[in-house]
């Protein structure tokens, strides 16, 4: 059944109410009217970082009262500090309900080996639940674990007639490496075995696939993390739905201000609508998603949601970008497809390592033009030694899986100043203002030269004037003109400050300097050079009506509203725009 706009209403008030039962949101929310707030308004409300939850600590946004806590997790925490979250049995019933709309249709008449590690992680969890509320069975073989090493799975697998195995992509794939190795062809040898579903790593429609091939069976993948249990889920179409009972996503610009276009790339804020124990309101979770609306066959109502990585596997070679998404798309698009591979991170390019069973059939200079021409990067190509990548002894004796490593990011020499810069952004994001003016000026303490420093700082100021009483806006606004000349004289190609620039102008009288028409040159300038959002387009369709530009100004509006439907400013615009028609 569609959701509906008043059953989503009423779940954000419900978690507007929960929220100030957590420390971290009883100070953060302290001074927000949330009385008032609907689906519409909720960009008027803070993001929550990672930062912020790590300083919060494990209780510092429990939000329900220890005695009716059922279970705590937390991840792997290999690639920092582990995140965490707390389920109460409400929780856990609804995790396993968000599961059950998942196209591998869970039936009484299905055994289901969970693969997903036990200890900590949530996965196993939610998905037993799902099992246990349609009547299917499970077989608990817990992976990363020395008591269902791969060769025991495969018999339990056979043995029992396992109908569906979840767990996460790579075990899939090394089950059936493991049973080539035991002289079996996994799409044959398991008769009874009907589904896959995966979850707790980046699947891209490539990779799917190639699991797909190799067991035979289809493959359904859910999208979620330690903190929020899961977003969406993928159905029979292929397609993955976000749960929009449970969940809203947002798609924002890197700094958080403002939402890109439906189905572009962007940084997720995710606000839990059910989760009672440790809820979160707009927590930018560092992945790199795309959401749009989509009329699938499947009947499903929810938006389709893609998942490119996360933020720190982003890689930048000059005007290419490149997700984790789009190296799994090109590695698992070799043929044949690898059995491990690792990319590293050059200073100018990529170096792949690969490993396969059927490795003669590759060029390393034929598949290192294909990977470059696919990436468009250059790419050196390496077939990796055997064991180098993957233990192929390891995987028939009792030696548990570890979690691999995809992508080596090249280890650049620590730049201080780029530090600052990010805490400054994550400040700004959370809505810190000050905070982030602290650590945008230290950063230009550390090179006063950088235009970067000079124009988030005018940022900065931007928003304390605007948040500032009439004595404040006075104080600040020489402030925050110096700093748009600053960055301007230091580099006057820079586009952010090609936008501060341009706020500049449009927003100062132009007794006193404005210029509305080369506000709008600054602000095409931008969108030129990358800066795309609703807040930049409403910008220069402002510029427009001061110019009397009204078919401009329109054509403008409706590009920020394509961006971002609900932005008040701009749906205010076009009322205006469209009375003066009349």
């Amino acid at each position: 059944m569609p959701t509906s706009l008043e059953e989503r209403e009423l779940k954000l008030r419900e978690l507007l109410s929960l929220l100030p039962n957590s420390p971290l949101y009883r100070d953060k929310l302290e001074g927000y009217d949330t009385s008032r707030i609907a689906l519409a308004d909720i960009r008027s409300l803070p993001l929550t970082t990672k930062a912020e939850l790590r300083t919060a600590g494990a209780f510092g946004y429990l939000a329900v009262p220890k005695e009716q806590i059922a279970q705590y997790h937390e991840s792997t925490g290999t690639t920092g500090e582990p995140s965490v979250s707390w389920f109460t049995l409400e929780d856990i019933a609804t995790g396993g309900r968000q599961l059950r709309e998942c196209g591998v249709n869970l039936a009484s008449d299905d055994l289901v080996l969970i693969r997903f590690p036990y200890a900590m992680s949530l996965p196993a969890f939610l998905m037993q639940d799902a099992c246990w509320a349609t009547g299917a069975g499970i077989v608990p073989a817990s992976g990363r674990t020395v008591v269902t090493p791969y060769p025991r799975v495969l018999e339990l697998m056979k043995r029992l007639g396992v109908t569906v195995i979840a767990g996460l992509p790579r075990e899939m794939e090394l089950l059936a490496e493991a049973a080539r190795l035991l002289g079996q062809q996994p799409s044959w040898d398991y008769p009874s075995l009907r589904a896959i579903c995966v979850a707790g790593e980046l699947l891209s429609d490539a990779r799917r696939r190639h699991i797909e091939r190799l067991w035979g069976v289809p493959v359904f993948n859910m999208y979620g993390s330690t903190e929020t249990a899961n977003i969406a889920v993928m159905c029979e179409q292929g397609v993955l739905h976000v749960r929009e009972q449970d969940f809203i996503v947002e798609v924002l610009t890197e700094d958080g201000g403002h939402s890109v276009a439906e189905g572009e790339r962007g940084y997720a804020a995710i606000t839990t609508l059910s989760h009672r124990a440790s809820p979160l309101l707009r927590y930018y979770n560092e992945d790199i998603v795309a959401v749009a609306p989509h009329r699938c066959s499947c009947g499903r109502s929810g938006a389709s949601l893609t998942h490119y990585g996360r933020a720190k596997d982003r890689m930048t070679f000059g005007t290419t970008t490149l997700d984790a998404h789009d190296v799994q798309e090109a590695v698992y698009s070799l043929v044949p497809a690898p059995d491990a591979w690792k990319v590293i991170e050059q200073e100018r390019g990529l170096h792949v390592l690969l490993d396969s069973h059927r490795s003669e059939q590759w060029s390393e200079e034929s598949v290192g033009i294909q990977l470059s021409r696919w990436l468009r990067v250059p790419v050196t190509v390496e077939i990796a030694a055997d064991g180098v990548l993957l233990d192929r002894d390891g995987l028939l004796r009792n030696v548990p899986s570890t979690k691999p490593i995809y992508i080596q990011r090249f280890a650049r020499t620590a730049d201080p100043v780029r530090e600052l810069l990010d805490r400054g952004r994550e400040l700004f994001m959370s809505g810190d203002y000050s905070g982030a003016k602290t650590a945008f000026e230290e950063a230009i303490v550390v090179n006063e030269r950088n235009a970067e420093s000079h124009a988030w700082l005018a940022a900065a100021y931007g928003r304390l004037i605007e948040a500032g009483n009439m004595q404040a806006k006075i104080k600040l606004l020489p402030i925050f003109e110096n700093e748009v000349r600053t960055a301007l004289e230091i580099d006057p190609l820079h586009p952010f400050a090609r936008r501060m620039n341009g706020s500049r102008l449009l927003n100062t009288p132009e007794s006193l300097g404005g210029n509305p028409a080369l506000a709008a040159e600054e602000f095409q300038y931008s969108l030129a050079h990358g800066l795309d959002d609703a807040d930049l387009w409403v910008q220069l369709g402002q510029c427009y009506v001061k110019l009397g530009r009204g078919d401009q100004a329109l054509e403008a509006i409706q590009a920020a509203l394509r961006r971002e439907p609900d932005h008040r400013k701009a749906r205010r615009l076009m009322e205006a725009l469209q009375e003066e028609d009349e």
